[in-house]
């Protein structure tokens, strides 16, 4: 491939591309450096660029004015143009979902339903590259979604390994950063939008913007687009997708083409009606809290609108399994309480938690939550979630999750705050083993402990060095397991 082919402009002096780089720590000589300003926005880049020189870069590519570099517009669609041109095969039905909350669930259950009705099937996201269960973060890629020079190789090779179905978590910074631009998606899914990541976007208006690209952008025009139509933030997707020609299937738990209706949820997990085209498919799911009914709905409907046999996946719905880390049971004795453990660190993930576990909480029992806020991530989410948690449990116990370079005892007088303007007094412990410790101590048989924020992590981020902690062996732990 030509330089100016990935650069989508003339050069001066054209020239066959080897390989691009955008870590100059990785960079090997040869290789064309390539650097996105929106990544790191305080990043020294003239400092960059003189070490890309030094360890022979051909050439040097950015999006802002440095001696010694083309400029482009966007740094992000040169990475994208050279993911697509040097690693072109991708399975064939590519499947994408986006929204604040619920991405892992979706590609875990569509994954887990594709593979169960026959289709080899994997999944890349904030789990890592998943062709089994039993594949949790052993390929891990750092993020929700890979960067274009991650994701290209990675579904080459799922692609040479006959895998016919894949599903990836796309990111508001994956689309913002055109991370995804080379991926040719069959459908797109949106399961909801509420407030997260306002320390890269802004605004609430500017993550809204970055959801509805994969629809307005990425997805192609002869695509489907499965929307969760019991979020009315969904309705601008929808808009921007039959305006292009996109096909829309609506999916929920009432009211839309492809209905996954709750019966009943208790704490073995949800009796459901599934309905699509056909009589009411009952069918009972090992997964607590019922907003996991959208997330399946949203699965399925990326699968049949993807071409997947209804009768086949509706089917295999029964044999699913819940995903680690999320709405997770851990074991404990009829004398102790019951101990859940889920990966909500935002406010609308966390109350969807809390409100799903009340009905579990037996006779006059209390719903216990432990959870912090992590650290150089959304501040303003902090004292919104303990409003949130005093309102909706009944003890709150705020602790840390992962402080990373902020001052941990900051962060949890921010959450305390909240908790204090909802009307309610957290207990406040700076070890995360020691609050789950008092709250599940502090409950009886009839409570529920709710430990939220981590889900599967192994791992507690503190400065620059990464703890083991995991909240599922800890409260085994604790609960003698």
């Amino acid at each position: 491939m030509k330089f100016s082919e990935i650069v989508g402009q003339p050069v001066a002096a054209d020239f066959a591309v080897q390989n691009v780089c955008d870590d100059t720590r990785k960079l090997a000589a040869g290789d064309v450096f390539v650097w996105d300003s929106r990544v790191a926005p305080k990043q020294d880049v003239a400092a960059l660029v003189a070490d890309a020189k030094a360890k022979g870069a051909t050439a040097i590519v950015t999006d802002v004015p440095v001696d010694g570099a083309v400029q482009v517009t966007n740094a992000g669609e040169v990475l994208s143009r050279f993911a697509a041109l040097r690693w072109p095969e991708q399975p064939p039905v590519m499947l994408g979902v986006t929204g604040t909350s619920g991405k892992t669930s979706v590609v875990w259950f569509g994954r887990q339903l594709a593979q169960l009705s026959g289709v080899n099937a994997a999944s890349v996201g904030t789990l890592g590259v998943m062709r089994k269960d039993e594949d949790v973060e052993t390929e891990y890629t750092g993020f929700t979604s890979p960067n274009a020079l991650k994701i290209g190789p990675i579904l080459q090779t799922l692609a040479r390994e006959k895998v016919q179905t894949c599903l990836l978590e796309v990111s508001s910074h994956a689309l913002v950063l055109n991370r995804v631009d080379a991926v040719k998606f069959t459908a797109a899914g949106l399961t909801n939008i509420t407030q997260d990541h306002l320390d890269f976007h802004g605004d609430l208006a500017e993550y809204h913007a970055a959801k509805l690209r994969l629809f307005a952008e990425v997805l192609p025009e002869d695509g489907t687009a499965v929307l969760n139509i019991g979020r009315m933030e969904t309705l601008p997707a929808a808009s921007v997708a039959k305006q292009r020609g996109c096909r829309v299937l609506t999916v929920g738990t009432a009211n839309a083409e492809l209905v996954a209706e709750v019966v009943e949820a208790n704490g073995r997990g949800l009796q459901l009606n599934l309905k699509y085209d056909s009589v009411p498919v009952p069918v009972h799911v090992p997964l607590i809290g019922t907003f996991q009914a959208e997330n399946l709905a949203v699965a399925l409907g990326l699968l049949v609108g993807s071409g997947h046999d209804w009768k086949k996946i509706s089917g295999a719905v029964s044999r699913m399994t819940a995903v680690p880390g999320r709405m997770e049971v851990v074991k404990s004795a009829p004398t102790q309480p019951s101990v859940v453990v889920d990966y909500a660190h935002k406010p609308d993930a966390l109350q969807r938690a809390l409100e799903s576990l009340r009905p579990v909480v037996k006779g006059g029992g209390k719903l216990r939550v432990v959870f912090g806020c992590g650290g150089n991530r959304d501040a303003t989410k902090r004292p919104i979630m303990g409003r949130i948690a005093a309102e909706l449990a009944d003890v709150v116990y705020v602790t840390d999750d992962n402080p990373r370079k902020e001052n941990a005892a900051d962060i949890r007088q921010q959450v305390l705050a909240g908790v204090t303007a909802g009307g309610a007094k957290g207990l406040e412990f700076d070890d995360r083993k020691a609050a789950i410790a008092a709250a599940i101590a502090d409950g009886g048989p009839d409570d529920v402990v709710l430990i939220a924020g981590k889900g599967h992590e192994s791992g507690q981020i503190v400065g620059d060095e990464v703890h083991p902690f995991d909240d599922r062996l800890v409260a085994r732990e604790v609960l003698g397991g």
